[in-house]
């Protein structure tokens, strides 16, 4: 059973796939947070978001396109109304993209900088923009991520050394998930001073939209593993990539 015990938690991406899991399973917690800020970019489609905020009080639903500047700002205002001066805990960024297009043929400018824009920049403006707030909960001597943290969902295919053993030839969505560690890092050592944990995490092949059919893990499977890594991180853990599984993946030369 997870530690894992925030007062607040802001999830990307919360409409389906493993963000919607992750509002699920914060809620199922022995001590769930006080508030789940759930997000999506059209909540009058968000069906299943829709009827837990319902059903919930817990659950705040969040307008937010992650490449719209004014979404990202707006949602800073609407949670800060909520959580005043306690400040936010945990920062999830869950939503990325994979249009799982492979090979050169397909490639083009457009989609290379729709991925980058997804999956690298929109996290780390995110992060920018609550960063206050996540400052206001945070505690230099108590690093966790029930205290103030950053969690940018990572992926495998992330890792030079994992793909050119596959011959995979996803030019956008693994050079992006490569960014977002390089990101990760950057971020990890700039607010460590604050007391602010930042990590990577995969969640490992989750069947999704985005994962597919033939992945090795169901939601089910994969978020339990990934909260009880979550809830195990302290302050060495800022800066590092983790499988859901907890174990610590070296993505950089030493």
């Amino acid at each position: 059973m997870s530690k894992l015990s925030p007062k607040s938690v802001f999830i990307t991406g919360a409409n389906r796939g493993l963000g919607l899991g992750f509002v699920k399973h914060f809620l199922g917690l022995a001590k769930p947070p006080t508030y789940v800020f759930a997000t999506c970019r059209q909540p009058d489609q968000a069906t299943e978001l829709t009827r837990l905020a319902k059903e919930n009080g817990r659950v705040r639903m969040v307008k937010l396109d992650v490449r719209e500047d004014e979404e990202i700002a707006a949602a800073v205002v609407e949670v800060e109304k909520v959580v005043g001066d306690d400040g936010l805990n945990l920062l999830l960024n869950n939503a990325g993209v994979n249009h799982q297009e492979r090979g050169l043929e397909s490639l083009t400018r457009e989609k290379m900088n729709y991925h980058f824009d997804c999956n690298v920049t929109a996290p780390l403006l995110i992060s920018k923009a609550f960063l206050p707030l996540l400052r206001r909960a945070a505690n230099k001597t108590d690093f966790s991520c029930s205290r103030a943290a950053i969690i940018n969902v990572a992926s495998k295919l992330s890792l030079i050394s994992y793909v050119n053993k596959r011959n995979d030839f996803r030019y956008s969505y693994n050079s992006s998930k490569c960014a977002l560690n390089m990101v990760t890092d950057i971020l990890a050592r700039e607010v460590f001073p604050d007391g602010v944990l930042v990590a990577g995490l995969h969640p490992g092949w989750v069947k999704t939209d985005m994962g597919g059919p033939n992945a090795m893990l169901n939601i089910e499977e994969s978020i339990p593993k990934c909260t009880d890594t979550i809830a195990a991180m302290n302050k060495d853990s800022s800066g590092l990539l983790y499988s859901y599984t907890g174990t610590i993946w070296q993505w950089s030369a030493e």
